[in-house]
């Protein structure tokens, strides 16, 4: 009898240490599952305000009307300058064309990704650099981060200085830069003053992605300073 017992006994320990193991497994598997859920509901809640933000921009600037602030320069101006025609469809079409559309679309609010390619460093160019610098502080602050491209251009400090300021306190979150030339205030070739100001806009929290391809670093000194920069890096999840 007394064995009967203690089996019973033992047999309900164990159906009750199963039964405690098992809820153990389903409450851990709820509250994973209520993280999930809320996860998910935060995320509606960023995008409905990102959403929100947007539509009242652009309702905004539909009821302003907007045109681009910049005048274009006639050919004529750019040919008086030694601009041979091919340089000139270049510059409409892989600078100011595409300048528009970006300086557009974040002035609505609408914008995505900027793209500036193919220009070399004009003093004549600097209103429209300007133009899209005013309108970075339209980058919607809810969204998912705007993505910049940079390709085959000649920066010289400050329009680097001016980048590399927006993408430390704007919501910009990947930018490329591609193929890309480097003056210094005397209009010489140098690296120093552009990689230090690419340090500053590595300190972002928003920004998660630096493409950094076939931008020449002439000499070992620059290139001791640019790999010193990457390192203090803590926010970039890709490079």
């Amino acid at each position: 009898m007394k064995t009967s017992v203690e089996s019973e006994t033992r047999a309900l320990m164990e159906d009750t240490c199963r039964i405690k193991d098992a809820y153990k497994v389903l409450q851990a598997s709820m509250e994973r599952e209520t993280k999930a859920l809320r996860d998910d509901v935060n995320s509606l809640k960023r995008e409905n305000k990102a959403l929100k933000w947007s539509l009242n921009r652009l309702a905004s600037k539909v009821q302003e009307g907007w045109k681009y602030p910049v005048a274009i320069l006639p050919d004529e101006y750019w040919q008086s300058k030694g601009y041979e025609d091919e340089a000139i469809d270049g510059l409409h079409v892989g600078f100011l064309e595409e300048l528009k559309t970006a300086v557009s679309e974040l002035e609505h609010g609408v914008c995505e990704s900027v793209t500036v390619r193919f220009v070399n460093h004009d003093e004549d160019l600097v209103p429209h650099w300007n133009a899209l610098f005013r309108s970075f502080r339209h980058i919607n602050p809810y969204g998912a981060g705007v993505v910049l491209y940079l390709q085959s251009i000649e920066l010289n400090e400050e329009v680097m200085r001016q980048v590399c300021y927006h993408v430390r306190h704007k919501n910009i979150r990947t930018v490329h830069f591609t193929n890309n030339e480097f003056i210094d205030m005397r209009g010489m070739r140098g690296m120093r003053g552009a990689i230090s100001e690419l340090g500053n806009a590595l300190k972002s929290p928003k920004l998660k992605c630096l493409t950094w391809s076939e931008n020449p670093i002439h000499n070992t000194e620059d290139m001791t300073l640019f790999t010193q920069v990457l390192s203090q890096s803590e926010a970039l999840d890709k490079l």
